[in-house]
């Protein structure tokens, strides 16, 4: 099943990729960080555990701030990367947190685009906002 799920993925590309472009015509940051949604941006921890939060919009980001809060506390020797996927979430986790976090924009769901992600980060943990499940980061997360 998920092997026709990556499939559709790749089928629909293209047409995802357009509908970025068309939204960067208002939010330019969709297309100046358009390599990071297949997994091209620099290493991220270097050798120190890395706690991934993924918080999907603004919302999310204001609900995951106090749970970000208390990782930096009582994980000092972590580092954390939160990921977004709209540039109004970006811009509230860069507000909040400054340089204490590796802002970095979601993966898209493609199997290529979720190991290079990976790959990158080397995730000790995932921590998931709301309910966005995404089958291919689940299972090379799992």
């Amino acid at each position: 099943m998920r092997f026709l799920y990556s499939a559709l993925l790749y089928l629909l590309l293209p047409g995802l990729l357009l509908r970025l472009l068309w939204r960067s015509r208002r939010a330019p940051d969709y297309r100046r960080r358009i390599l990071e949604r297949f997994g091209h941006f620099p290493a991220a921890g270097g050798h120190m555990p890395v706690i991934w939060v993924h918080a999907v919009s603004v919302g999310e980001a204001l609900a995951a701030a106090p749970l970000v809060e208390i990782l930096l506390e009582d994980y000092p020797d972590c580092r954390l990367v939160v990921t977004t996927t709209t540039p109004t979430g970006s811009a509230q986790v860069k507000a909040r947190f400054g340089d204490r976090v590796l802002h970095v924009y979601a993966p898209w769901d493609l199997p290529g685009s979720i190991k290079r992600f990976l790959r990158r980060v080397r995730p000790r943990l995932l921590l998931l906002m709301e309910t966005e499940l995404w089958p291919n980061t689940v299972h090379y997360c799992h």
